[in-house]
């Protein structure tokens, strides 16, 4: 330790010998000098008031150990201001009572402001100490107990608050800022005191109110009325509670939104939606867009809305589906079948997106109701396969108007047509029917554009994949190759006559179309004797194909075929007819007498007896009567007699002959076909089951069920007791076998 240097001395101070003496009346004189301060802010005379002065008494209290008694003093004064005013207030009119209890609030309010920055030390210090309210807060909580809560004010106070809301909701004015400074009143005091003195019961009274209101409108307005009022009373209630009691609309699951949307539409949209005569159903039948909406806007508020809607919609969409499907009236007529089924889907895309925002889940229901009725009428593959043959020929309605007015309008009919087809379950059944449509189209010559019809096909490849459409794209590789074979004939044909003239003798200009088998519809062999000069020149063509396609057969198909013939009535006339109509017609050009029995007819062609009736029909009883029948009659016996009509007589020059089509399938032969189908299923059924066992080898029965179908739905909905039996097939071909012990898994052998 250092040393102090010795010529400095040391400074030392020393405690006072005696304390100073306390002044016991400090407390008394400080507070009384306080108390007359804070009851002249509570009069509104602070004016001359030294708040320094009045902020260092009570500072000196508190630090003199005396914060307890000016904290318990000031609560004392703050109790009778508070008891005062109540007095004050509660001696109101109701006319008066709110505007009253607004402006002591406001007052008192402002004087504690000022007490608080008296007293700002001893919240500073002492209040956090002990762990008391702040002066402000303790005389806002006091003001709350002796005042607003009071006996004479709370219930008051309330009812008419309530009472003033319900006249607004009735269309009357009302002083909107009085309402907001109340209720912000109960809001500072406490989120607690504003529950339950104001919030609960205006909700209460709130329920009540539109419940009442309901009463009366549900059963005299009109769902459209009653929805349009709704939507007004919504949107007056969000304004209203914001203006007069400073809150959201959707604030809170159980506030006024919940008791509002709960009584007005809640309660009563399953009502609405069916109420007779202006419902769901009827708003949907007359494309009522901006009913439609408000509806499924003020029902998607509420739980279960939207589905109550969708469901009803749905439910009529099939209605009005099976209705179409199932009508008298479009049996029989394809184009219109199908124009019903695209207006109604055009109908409710347009009504999802306008009215139901575009929601996606209606779109799914929509599309399942049109899956639903189109597969209830097993003749849908046809009519939407002949739909599409009629655009893409540019037929004409019964009316006589053109369907397709130009390639634009027939695509874009086309487009919609295969709308139709994505429903189809059975869509190898379309493909059945499309080929057929497609091979008269191409070997009559009869498409509208060639461009059009591979434009379809590759639609049908983008909806179904390659393998649905491989022979539909053969039989256009067989016609471009029949094209080129054409024309190499007609050289071959042009060198015979110039080397020895074989051919000069054939004035048939033979043009042939050599179809491949497996890409064209089977068709019934139909035996017919042609005459020699055609036959000659199919002999000639016959050789010059086999010379060039070794090992390959060619059968001639004469129902496929047509002929040009210039025949002489009244004038030269020139006529595209069958190829079996023409056989029969050539006849008569030989015939001394220009009369021929039927017999001799049958004899002649060798024609089976109905193919030969069905010919003869077609040229002595349809439109262009070309023989004449004796006995005169639309039906064709044995017994009867043709003769060249020699008065026949038509304005056009060219025109076209059709063959009888065959008469309507019978039920025994529909089932046929039907079976038919389901056998030449079998082989894709079993190749699935392999593909999806091979890839995973060891499957459940009913995962391998699902796992079939997803791959073969593209094609055909295939039906699970179908799969099961193909399943067992393929167990006994030592494809599969079951895992021991689980009869229910499917083992894969190599």
């Amino acid at each position: 330790m250092s040393k102090q240097p010795a010529n400095k001395s040391a400074f030392v101070i020393h405690a006072f010998k005696q304390q100073p003496p306390k002044d016991p009346d400090l407390p008394r004189r400080s507070w009384d000098k306080l108390e007359d301060a804070i009851q002249q802010i509570f009069n509104e005379n602070a004016g001359d008031l030294s708040f320094e002065e009045l902020y260092r008494t009570g500072y000196n209290m508190v630090l003199h150990k005396h914060g307890d008694v000016l904290y318990n003093n000031v609560e004392t004064v703050l109790k009778e201001r508070s008891s005062l005013l109540c007095e004050k207030v509660a001696v109101h009119t109701d006319e008066t009572f709110l505007a009253a209890v607004k402006k002591v609030w406001l007052d008192h309010k402002r004087s504690l402001l000022m007490v608080r920055d008296i007293l700002m030390y001893m919240d500073r210090t002492f209040v956090k100490q002990n762990q008391k309210k702040p002066v402000y807060e303790m005389g806002l909580a006091i003001f709350c107990q002796n005042c607003t809560r009071a006996a004479r004010v709370k219930v008051r106070l309330r009812d008419l608050l309530l009472d003033l809301i319900k006249k607004e909701r009735d269309g009357e004015k009302i002083d909107r800022d009085l309402v907001r400074s109340v209720t912000q009143m109960m809001l500072d005091m406490g989120k607690t005191v504003f529950t339950e003195d104001f919030e609960r019961p205006f909700l209460e009274s709130s329920q009540l109110y539109y419940t009442m209101w309901t009463e009366t409108r549900i059963a005299t307005f009109s769902t459209p009325e009653y929805l349009k009022n709704v939507d007004t009373r919504i949107q007056e209630e969000a304004e209203r509670v914001k203006a007069c009691l400073g809150l959201e609309y959707n604030a809170g699951d159980g506030g006024i939104k919940n008791v509002v949307e709960t009584q007005m539409i809640q309660r009563q949209m399953q009502a609405l939606v069916d109420k007779e005569g202006s419902g769901l159903v009827r708003l949907l039948e007359e494309s009522r867009v901006e009913d439609l909406r408000r509806m499924f806007d003020l029902f998607t508020r509420v739980p279960d809305g939207q589905r109550i809607i969708l469901e009803k919609m749905s439910e009529h969409v099939l209605q009005k589906g099976k209705d179409i499907v199932q009508s008298s009236e479009v049996q029989g007529e394809p184009l219109q079948y199908v124009q019903n089924l695209i207006e109604l889907k055009d109908q409710y895309d347009k009504l999802i997106a306008d009215a139901f925002r575009g929601e996606k889940a209606f779109t799914n229901a929509l599309y399942k109701a049109f899956e639903t009725f189109i597969n209830l009428n097993s003749r849908s593959p046809e009519y939407i396969s002949l739909a599409m043959d009629s655009h893409l020929k540019g037929s004409k309605s019964k009316s006589g108007a053109l369907v397709a007015a130009s390639e634009e309008q027939a695509e874009m009919q086309l487009e919609r047509a295969l709308q139709m087809f994505r429903f189809l379950q059975e869509k190898d059944m379309f493909e059945k029917y499309y080929k057929q449509h497609l091979s008269k189209r191409l070997l009559g010559d009869r498409s509208q554009s060639e461009d059009m019809e591979r434009k379809v096909i590759q639609m049908l490849k983008n909806e179904c994949g390659y393998q649905f459409t491989a022979k539909l794209e053969g039989m256009f590789k067989d016609m471009n190759t029949s094209s080129d074979l054409n024309e190499r004939f007609q050289q071959h044909m042009h060198q015979m006559r110039v080397a020895d003239g074989v051919a000069s003798s054939i004035s048939v200009d033979l043009q042939v179309k050599v179809l491949t088998t497996g890409f064209w519809p089977t068709q019934p062999s139909v035996q017919c004797e042609l005459p020699p000069e055609i036959a000659k020149a199919c002999g000639i063509f016959k050789r010059f194909y086999l010379e060039q396609h070794t090992g390959r057969q060619l059968t001639w198909q004469t129902t496929m075929g047509n002929a040009d013939l210039k025949a002489r009535y009244d004038k030269h006339y020139q006529i595209n007819v069958p190829t079996l109509s023409m056989v029969v017609l050539l006849l008569f050009t030989d015939s001394s007498s220009g009369v021929m029995s039927y017999k001799d007819i049958e004899r002649s062609t060798t024609m089976q007896p109905n193919d030969l009736k069905r010919t003869l029909q077609g040229l002595a009883c349809d439109k262009f009567k070309l023989l004449v029948k004796d006995p005169k009659g639309k039906e064709v016996g044995e017994d009867d007699n043709f003769s060249f009509n020699a008065s026949f007589s038509n304005r056009m020059i060219k025109f076209k002959l059709s063959s009888i089509a065959p008469l309507k399938e019978t039920n025994e032969e529909v089932q046929a076909s039907r079976n038919k189908m389901n056998e030449d299923r079998n082989p894709q059924i079993d190749a699935a089951i392999v593909r999806v066992m091979k890839a995973r080898r060891q499957m459940n029965h009913n995962q391998l069920l699902i796992e079939v179908t997803k791959q073969l739905q593209s094609r055909f909905q295939p039906n699970p007791v179908v799969i099961k039996k193909r399943i067992e097939g393929l167990i006994d071909r030592d494809f599969l076998q079951r895992q021991r012990g689980d009869m229910q898994t499917y083992e894969y052998l190599a």
